[in-house]
């Protein structure tokens, strides 16, 4: 049976990034602000400040009801313009950039805080009509109304606002900048949480650890750390999680490793810990968010969007993410205030994340040689930011796989003669031994 906390925590996984979420939060606080006015509406020392002011508040329950109407139906229109023209912008992300950001679109949460307040105003307006209703003509809500009138002219700027948004969220440029900030903060976190380590973690020998095999199908996306480390520290138990975020896992496959057998009960209370789900979000891991970028870039590639100008900004984003990801180890820890960490989680290393993101920039970009140039260049600037890195050999090794792309597809000499002199460029860069990339030979074809 899944425990109280991994419940909560997978619901909380799944609301966070639901378009309901926010829009229900501001509802129900507009329906508390509501209450919180009809309650004093009345009272006799507002009444007296109301009899002393008089500019701004309705008198007339007639004129009441009409204003609140018309801001009803009038912030409704708002509401359904407003959203069919986000179903607009999905449907064209989807077409021109990759399916892939649709869920961190949808999840934005400035068109859910619009849509909040275009929801609570409209609660407002309607919970004031009723008691217009119930209080006769001689008892007029002036105040809700006039905070009503405040909230119908808010929803006007946000409106224009929102209107901003939705032209910036249309440009590729706005959505690459905004997945490139999230993955970056994701990795900066990643660093600083190394950093704040008293000693420099190593993946502990789990060669003869015991291993349990996973129960679920799915795609590995979170995992509850809080939970884990309280039953790992409950029982004695050191664990290693042998796949990495986004790795599909089926039924049976090998799952994580604990330094000693537990029962069954314990086993299950760990694999109830691992949150599986379709949904790829930048903010959850910094995989998903280079990733997210590496398609925008192979759908520009594609010949019905032929543009590779931003292929080549993507590749440029992803060079300062890498750069980032060579200061990590190859796996995460889960720290502890008081004892060394019992939670390693299995992370891609720099050749998988270099394959699994660039190949399939490499592979159709392969005949136009400014992305091909760009792939080198992003190389070369990993070797200078951390020329005393240990995955030199991995970043030397993908280098020539691009030009092994290269020799294949690019036939014209012109473009092979300006490959050869960056590759100059590249061996130029601070190796740490004596590989070096070669030359294409310009009379091949």
């Amino acid at each position: 049976m899944a425990s109280p906390s991994n419940i909560l925590f997978r619901l909380y996984q799944r609301t966070i990034h639901s378009l309901a979420f926010y829009p229900t939060v501001i509802a129900l606080g507009f329906l508390l602000l509501c209450i919180v006015t009809m309650s004093i509406e009345y009272q006799s020392w507002l009444m007296s400040i109301k009899q002393e002011i008089d500019i701004g508040l309705v008198r007339n329950a007639d004129n009441a009801r009409l204003i609140l109407g018309t801001l009803v139906g009038g912030i409704l229109s708002l509401m359904v313009f407003s959203f069919s023209m986000v179903m607009v912008v999905l449907n064209n992300a989807a077409a021109a950039l990759s399916p892939r950001v649709i869920p961190g679109l949808v999840s934005s949460k400035s068109h859910q805080k619009t849509l909040g307040v275009y929801l609570g105003t409209i609660l407002y307006s309607l919970l004031l009509i009723t008691t217009i209703e119930l209080n006769g003509s001689d008892k007029v809500p002036s105040l809700g109304v006039l905070i009503s009138l405040g909230l119908g002219i808010g929803c006007l700027g946000l409106f224009v606002h929102f209107i901003r948004s939705i032209s910036q969220s249309i440009q590729v440029e706005h959505i690459l900048s905004n997945l490139f900030t999230t993955t970056h903060c994701k990795l900066q976190g990643r660093i600083k949480k190394m950093q704040a380590l008293e000693t420099s973690p190593e993946w502990p020998n789990d060669q003869n650890w015991a291993q349990t095999r996973s129960q679920r199908s799915g795609y590995f996306k979170a995992l509850n750390v809080a939970a884990a480390n309280q039953i790992l520290k409950e029982n004695d138990l050191q664990m290693t999680v042998l796949v990495h975020h986004g790795f599909f896992v089926n039924a049976g496959h090998p799952l994580f490793k604990t330094n000693r057998p537990g029962n069954e009960e314990i086993c299950q209370q760990l694999l109830d810990c691992f949150d599986f789900f379709i949904e790829e979000y930048a903010s959850i891991h910094y995989f998903f968010g280079c990733k997210q970028i590496s398609e925008i870039a192979v759908k520009a590639l594609s010949p019905g969007i032929n543009d590779p100008g931003t292929a080549i900004k993507a590749i440029d984003l992803l060079s300062v993410l890498f750069t980032q990801r060579l200061q990590l180890p190859d796996f995460d820890v889960a720290e502890l205030d008081d004892e060394p960490p019992r939670l390693y989680i299995r992370e891609l290393t720099v050749a998988q994340l270099l394959q699994l993101v660039l190949g399939s920039i490499r592979t159709y970009g392969g005949a136009d040689p400014g992305v091909l140039t760009t792939l080198l260049q992003a190389l070369k600037n990993m070797l200078y930011a951390c020329p005393q890195t240990r995955y030199q050999n991995e970043i030397i090794d993908y280098a020539k796989s691009v030009l092994d792309t290269a020799d294949a597809q690019l036939l014209n000499p012109r473009d092979r003669q300006e490959l050869n002199a960056f590759v100059q460029r590249f061996n130029a860069a601070p190796l740490q031994n004596e590989t070096a990339l070669k030359p294409l030979e310009i009379d091949a074809r």
